[in-house]
């Protein structure tokens, strides 16, 4: 593809698919948000007819067919949003967390040009046999089984053809979309859509270089306990690279297959809790999408944990406050609940502590009236905390979002297969030693030292800070500037303001010239006006970035980066 093929072709394909993208949500039943948007001149009135078969569903239910319609990259976004309960309803979440990927089989082919060209050799130098028939499929990926020359049975996970560009290209579209949705329709900036892409993206461009899962997949293998029934496949380093990952095959069964309540879904589920609260409160570093899928079972009972692709990461301090939050939500300290949430959350606004201590009060003592433990919903107990965190503008961080979606997902298969599992004494091997350890004299003279020092320190520097204090005073250099929220933006205003009427005047002005230039162009080469051509080319980009500035950039400063990348992106 040449370089004007790579500019313009490209930006037509992704201004074909904006417009199909707005079609097909429209069709869902969400055509009034695009309605009040620019994006609505985009959809012809035949593609505005919403599909009656969508529109007697529910909203999560109808927004969960629109990602499944809309392809792979849109799936994957749901299924990271079904991981932030700060970001939307319960009933989105649970609609989100049936998103699958129905995603259809590739040619052997195709497969076997991929492990070609990503490992440099002809696939019967890697491996001794490659299974033509794929083991699974998903939208990024698909695997296979094989044998390697020195008679190992692996899986090898191949990345799909240019899915790289495709989700690349989608990603482009979702950012200028959540852009235009902010600057048009107020409730969104609740939401922060272009925040969620950007987050998304993120965590998108990581799982499609498999080198991080590999990473992934060794950290996990060293910090596996040798005396429990726990395993991760090893991969294979020698045969693998960004677009290829090979791993030891695991002969197992996954988890759901079980028989619920048998002895062998039992000893999995205890095997399971294990591991996943060791990860979560000692190792730091845990699954962060475990369901029964993705847990596998061996004849021996054996429990194998693949597709690492997505972990949490929670450093010593998270696991502390984590444990803090739990000692506190049990002893019913109101005052340490609300302070844990806020430390391990970022406040977008002044919280109101009174009503926020009323609102954990409220939670706990509904959540936790029950007849027994066994009857206890922890998920809709979490799920109560991130809806109050959310409504007094408290920004949850990713990992503890990851380890929500993470706790969900095993209660849920602890409820399907082992109800009666104990939980809370499994979980006193990992807790009960952080709590001592914090509570120990080592630990407790480590923080009464540090705080001696802290206030040595202060007192050691008041005097001095007193005396600059007490001469800027004398000298005048101390100020006081009242300050009105109002008046302060009336010269950031007549700034802008300024510069868009400056704009304008100059694209006017182009604009003129070009007209009267155009005639009598003195500059003409084989009948081509070129200083014509140059003042209506400035004219448009000028006019463009102030349609961008005021329609999508809502009067805040111009960012090209979003507009290169959308028209300047390789095929």
């Amino acid at each position: 593809m040449s370089e004007q093929e790579t500019i313009l072709g490209v930006a037509v394909r992704d201004i074909a698919r904006l417009r199909t993208v707005t079609a097909t949500v429209v069709r869902h039943g969400f055509g009034e948000l695009v309605n009040r948007s620019p994006l609505a001149k985009l959809v012809s009135s035949a593609e505005a007819q919403t599909n009656e078969d969508l529109t007697t569903a529910p909203a999560a239910e109808r927004f969960r067919r629109l990602l499944e319609a809309l392809g792979p990259t849109y799936i994957k976004l749901g299924q990271v949003l079904s991981m932030r309960p700060d970001r939307l309803p319960a009933d989105y979440i649970k609609a989100l967390q049936a998103l699958q990927d129905n995603a259809p089989v590739l040619p052997f082919e195709a497969i076997q040009k991929r492990v070609e060209d990503g490992l440099g050799a002809p696939i019967e130098e890697l491996f001794a046999d490659f299974d033509r028939e794929p083991l699974g499929t998903a939208s990024i990926a698909q695997t296979h089984l094989a044998t390697t020359h020195d008679g190992q049975r692996v899986v090898v996970k191949v990345q799909r053809p240019d899915i790289d560009q495709i989700m690349r290209g989608d990603l482009d579209l979702l950012y200028l979309g959540a852009r235009i949705l902010e600057a048009t329709i107020d409730e969104m900036s609740l939401y922060s859509p272009s925040d969620v892409v950007i987050e998304f993206e993120k965590a998108l461009v990581r799982e499609l270089n498999f080198t991080f899962e590999l990473g992934n997949l060794l950290a996990a293998r060293q910090l596996l306990v040798p005396e429990r029934r726990v395993v991760v496949p090893a991969p294979r380093p020698d045969l693998s690279c960004r677009t290829v990952l090979t791993m030891e095959f695991f002969k197992g069964e996954p988890l759901r297959k079980l028989q619920p309540n048998s002895l062998e879904a039992k000893e999995a589920v205890e095997e399971l809790l294990h591991v996943m609260l060791k990860q979560i409160f000692v190792d730091g570093f845990f699954h962060g999408d475990p369901h029964s899928g993705n847990i596998l079972v061996g004849p021996d009972g054996t429990v194998c944990m693949i597709d690492l692709g997505l972990v949490g990461r929670l450093n010593a301090t998270q696991r502390d406050d984590l444990v803090t939050l739990i000692l506190a939500a049990i002893s019913n300290d109101v005052d340490t609940i609300a302070r844990a949430l806020i430390k391990i959350g970022t406040p977008t606004q002044r919280i109101n502590m009174a009503e926020f201590k009323a609102e954990i009060s409220r939670i706990r003592s509904e959540q936790l009236q029950v007849a027994n433990l066994t009857d206890y919903d922890s998920g809709q107990f979490i799920q109560e905390f991130v809806s109050a965190a959310q409504r007094f503008r408290i920004k949850l961080n990713t990992e503890y979002s990851v380890l929500t979606k993470a706790a969900a997902t095993i209660e849920g298969i602890i409820a399907e297969l082992d109800p009666d599992a104990d939980v809370i004494g499994i979980a006193r091997h990992y807790i009960e030693p952080m709590v001592a350890e914090r509570l120990s004299p080592h630990r407790l003279m480590e923080e009464a030292l540090g705080g001696v020092t802290g206030v040595g320190s202060m007192l050691r520097h008041l005097p001095g800070q007193l005396d600059r204090v007490l001469h800027d005073l004398e000298t005048g250099n101390v100020q006081v500037r009242a300050t009105t929220e109002g008046l302060n933006e009336i010269a950031p205003m007549l700034h802008q303001v300024g510069s868009r009427l400056s704009m304008a005047l100059f694209a006017a002005s182009m604009c003129i010239c070009a007209a009267i230039l155009l005639p009598n162009d003195p500059t003409t080469v084989n009948g081509v006006p070129l200083l014509s051509l140059l003042c209506i080319l400035i004219a448009i980009i000028d006019w463009t970035i102030l349609w961008w500035w005021h329609f999508i950039g809502a009067g805040k400063p111009v960012k090209l980066s979003p507009w290169l990348k959308f028209f300047w992106r390789p095929k």
